[in-house]
């Protein structure tokens, strides 16, 4: 087992050995064939590794908060700026609030009430995505302008049609690659 404490240095004046030599000492007690206590490195490596993040994780959780926020700001700034249907940016807001409380939450799936919360949440964004798509595809090519009529702002509408469609767009795409994967796995098992 190595001693990680650091012991306060000699000043060159009153120490018989300089900096080097104490440098050198170091090195010849950890050359490679000095024996370590491997259970405690690699437990030690262990929970280093453990700790770190995966790469580019933290991209993809910035990339959907920002996007979580961005429903949000954009649903809450425009709550009167819709009166074709005022469910509109009510569903924007609260699925960005949604959204973003879920993933948090999913950080602490291994907790038993949390898994549970996030079960619940869960359902509830299903729910409520389902009731978004009745909401914005039933109003859609709105009236843009306030001045004709029953109207939605552009910016409100658009953005809850294109994450409508976006994520359909990829739950159809996880659906056609999962269905792949079930029909070809066998041919996967043999070649390995």
């Amino acid at each position: 087992m190595t001693d990680c404490s650091i012991e306060p240095t000699k000043t060159l004046a009153n120490s018989e050995t300089s900096p080097t030599d104490d440098v050198e000492k170091q090195e010849q007690q950890q050359q490679p064939g000095a024996k370590k206590d491997s259970a405690t490195d690699d437990s030690f490596l262990g929970e280093k590794i453990k700790e770190r993040a995966p790469p580019g994780l933290n991209g993809s959780l910035v990339f959907l908060y920002a996007i979580f926020f961005a429903e949000f700001t954009i649903g809450w700034v425009n709550l009167n700026k819709c009166s074709i249907n005022r469910l509109i940016p009510i569903y924007l807001i609260i699925a960005g609030f949604l959204g973003a409380v879920t993933k948090h939450i999913s950080k602490y799936r291994h907790n038993v009430y949390c898994f549970w919360a996030m079960t619940v949440l869960i359902v509830v964004v299903v729910a409520w995505h389902i009731l978004g798509t009745y909401v914005v595809y039933k109003e859609y090519q709105p009236n843009y302008e306030p001045q004709n009529g029953p109207y939605c702002n552009r910016t409100t509408y658009l953005v809850a049609f294109w994450t409508l469609t976006i994520e359909y767009t990829l739950l159809v795409l996880f659906i056609l690659l999962s269905c792949c994967y079930m029909l070809m796995r066998n041919s996967f098992n043999h070649h390995i």
